[in-house]
């Protein structure tokens, strides 16, 4: 058993302060739950990133991770919660997914290429067997994971265009980077003060 918790372990790339507890196959329900366990007395502070005791875990919650061959899996554990001098009491960060997430990270991933390759967000929803508001929140987050990644230091020619959407009767305004062919940001309407939110979104 401790191989196979081994090869699930690596399989996740859990860091040192986890180990896989349990893995539990049920065949009726299709499902494979992997039980994780936080591991040491000390972890690190979500708001300041200092080592400090671990105060206690919280309750216990589950993620939605890519399946195992056909079975649905997911992830449960009850993370820790950090003792720390300056910032009090406050739960730690699951290493394997976002914060209020109830999905993995390698999850979302899969899921934004399903949306990219899919002709609408239901079918997407359809195909990763979620539903439509979980979908949203997962493109929300990717939105959001993209715009702290996005480097505008280099962008020299940029672009101002309308869009219509719905039945056409609304529109956004759209403010791109010509060079590198991306969107940098979308704000309602089509008027001179829609233009000029857009050029308030650049340093």
């Amino acid at each position: 058993m401790d191989e196979l918790h081994q090869h699930y372990r690596a399989l996740l790339g859990l860091t040192d302060g986890w180990e896989v507890l349990s893995v539990d196959l049920s065949i009726t329900d299709k499902r494979l739950l992997i039980v994780l366990e936080q591991v040491g007395e000390s972890v690190l502070c979500p708001e300041c990133g200092t080592t400090c005791p671990r105060h206690d875990h919280g309750p216990t919650r589950q993620w939605r991770h890519l399946d195992t061959m056909q079975f649905e899996t997911l992830l449960e554990a009850r993370l820790p919660r950090a003792s720390c001098a300056r910032c009090g009491v406050k739960t730690c960060s699951a290493p394997w997914a976002e914060k209020h997430s109830r999905f993995t990270l390698l999850f979302e991933a899969f899921a934004i290429s399903v949306l990219q390759a899919a002709s609408s967000v239901k079918r997407a929803a359809l195909l990763l067997g979620i539903g439509w508001d979980a979908v949203h929140d997962i493109m929300q987050r990717a939105v959001q994971r993209g715009l702290a990644r996005r480097q505008t230091d280099d962008v020299r020619n940029l672009g101002i265009d309308e869009k219509s959407f719905g039945r056409g009767q609304d529109y956004v305004s759209l403010l791109t980077d010509l060079d590198g062919q991306r969107v940098l940001e979308i704000v309602p309407g089509r008027d001179a003060q829609a233009a000029g939110e857009l050029w308030k979104t650049l340093p």
